[in-house]
């Protein structure tokens, strides 16, 4: 078959970008089998995956997902994703948003032992991957396909939703940069759910460009009225909080980012809706303390 010199030239273009990306992630990752549905895949097989087997509270049927066509159908769908598609920053972010969650339930399913009774113990810290530490191994140890490339989740998280570049080669670089949002933003660390107990919980709902915004602000807002995850004591004025916030605190205030603070407290502030501790954090002095991240599964017994 001969094909047409800029059909040449896009699948050149495909290739390169796709070794390019492998190489800025570890060698030491394994590749994710990619499912093949028997039957045609359809758009809504995420939302209906979400309606199906995630709970009010945010919690996951692993022992559903691991047979549910739907969840099946839709990485098989970001296997052969056209990044063409996506025209628009919203658009872009919102997509990524999706695939992270989505692979990442994809990547329990894989990891999960078929011996229920010792689901009690899984986290996803501690699936080690030859040659890497088990508190990295599921972030950085298993690569994804999407779009005909192999990501991981932590290329997912900061190198495109986060725009964090730094180390990488000037054509790396470029390549991640067609991927991503415009901007960075914060409020993607109250969406991406790694299947942990501790993670903000997971919506309902795939996250949509037309309503991308609001989706971000109801997921940050709901993570700080959560008690298991957020504790105003305003009469101690201390800020019990998810080490998320510590590890991530960088992001909630890098002035290049949307809907970043000029401190966390200020942070805090700009997504409560309780107007009196929002006027407190602002201008009284606040201490703060960390809760223990809970990284054991977040799976739902029915």
């Amino acid at each position: 078959m001969i094909f047409p010199s800029n059909q040449i030239r896009s699948i050149a273009a495909i290739i390169v970008m796709g070794l390019l990306l492998a190489a800025s992630t570890s060698v030491l990752a394994w590749d994710a089998p990619v499912p093949r549905p028997a039957a045609a895949s359809s758009e809504r097989s995420w939302s209906q995956f979400l309606q199906n087997h995630v709970s009010d509270s945010g919690l996951v049927d692993y022992k559903s997902a691991k047979t549910d066509t739907n969840l099946i159908a839709f990485v098989g769908q970001l296997a052969d994703f056209d990044f063409d598609q996506l025209k628009t920053s919203d658009e872009r972010k919102a997509f990524w948003i999706n695939a992270y969650n989505a692979l990442a339930i994809y990547g329990v399913t894989l990891r999960l032992s078929d011996d229920v009774s010792k689901w009690e113990s899984f986290s996803v810290v501690e699936q080690p991957i030859d040659g890497l530490p088990a508190s990295k191994g599921f972030f950085v140890g298993i690569r994804f396909e999407v779009g005909k490339m192999r990501l991981t989740l932590d290329d997912i998280e900061k190198k495109i939703l986060l725009r964090q570049w730094d180390g990488l080669d000037a054509n790396t670089r470029k390549q991640f940069e067609r991927l991503a949002p415009d901007q960075g933003d914060p409020r993607i660390h109250f969406a991406l759910v790694c299947s942990a107990l501790g993670c903000p919980i997971l919506n309902r709902e795939p996250y949509v460009a037309e309503r991308l915004d609001e989706q971000l602000d109801r997921a940050t807002q709901s993570f700080l009225t959560d008690k298991n995850r957020s504790q105003f004591e305003t009469t101690k004025k201390n800020w019990s909080v998810s080490e998320l916030i510590q590890w991530y605190q960088s992001d909630l205030i890098n002035p290049k980012y949307k809907n970043s603070s000029r401190s966390v407290l200020t942070f805090a502030a700009d997504n409560v809706q309780d107007s009196s501790l929002a006027r407190s954090l602002r201008t009284d002095t606040w201490s703060m303390s960390y809760l223990k991240y809970d990284w054991r599964l977040n799976n739902w017994r029915k």
